[in-house]
């Protein structure tokens, strides 16, 4: 992936909150809706709030159920099977131990494939009602000084006031805080934009700079927001 320079935004941060972030979404996420109906906020973004989860299937009640029930059984079968070994030391009983691994291991290994797929698809399907996307732009900027008492610093923080354009719904006014080499927070002026992610449920005050993004779907934010 080429650096972000190369699709004339402005210079990468040093450090993104992506952790503090990303546990916000996903506390989000974890919320089960109180009705069908969008939030107030994801309508004002122009976008649906995130959708109510579906009872689930059968498929998807016998699966989590196997989950359990694999290893239970298996180690059943195996303790006995270790036991009868002992009392015939027939090797028949380790070649049904061994299977009886085999197959539970396969077992269980495709059912927790089947759940972990079935539970990103949920996610999925329900990001875009919380987490937005837009291109910020630099109003005002206040950076620190990079002298310090051990001379000039390596690294300085940037006061950011971005005026966010969103790939869906009215524009806003949000504020970040980030981390710049000195060299780069240099090529920080008013003006200067790029690809930022927020919390749909308060735009305003999770404004956050997106850098983990492909440059092909920085570009779709960049067409998006200029359409929106």
């Amino acid at each position: 992936m080429r650096n972000m320079d190369s699709l004339a935004t402005w210079p990468a941060p040093l450090t993104v909150d992506d952790r503090g972030f990303d546990a916000a979404a996903m506390r989000q996420l974890g919320r089960a809706p109180s009705s069908g109906r969008p939030s107030a906020d994801a309508t004002a973004e122009g976008a649906p709030g995130p959708a109510a989860p579906s009872k689930p299937s059968l498929r998807e009640r016998l699966t989590a159920s196997l989950l359990l029930v694999i290893p239970v059984v298996s180690a059943a079968v195996v303790v006995l099977s270790a036991l009868r070994y002992a009392d015939t030391h027939n090797g028949l009983w380790l070649g049904v131990i061994a299977v009886v691994l085999v197959l539970a291991a396969l077992s269980w290994v495709t059912m927790l494939r089947r759940s972990f797929a079935k539970a990103q698809g949920h996610l999925a399907a329900r990001l875009p009602g919380v987490i937005g996307y837009g291109v910020g732009i630099v109003r005002e900027l206040d950076v620190a000084s990079p002298f310090d008492e051990n001379g000039v610093s390596d690294t300085v923080t940037a006061h950011l006031t971005l005026r966010v354009n969103p790939t869906q719904g009215p524009a806003f006014t949000g504020t970040v805080d980030a981390v710049y080499r000195t060299a780069d927070a240099e090529k920080l002026e008013v003006g200067s934009h790029g690809p930022v992610r927020y919390l749909r449920s308060d735009p305003e005050a999770t404004v956050s700079i997106e850098t983990r993004l492909a440059d092909e779907k920085v570009q779709q934010i960049y067409r998006a927001a200029a359409m929106n």
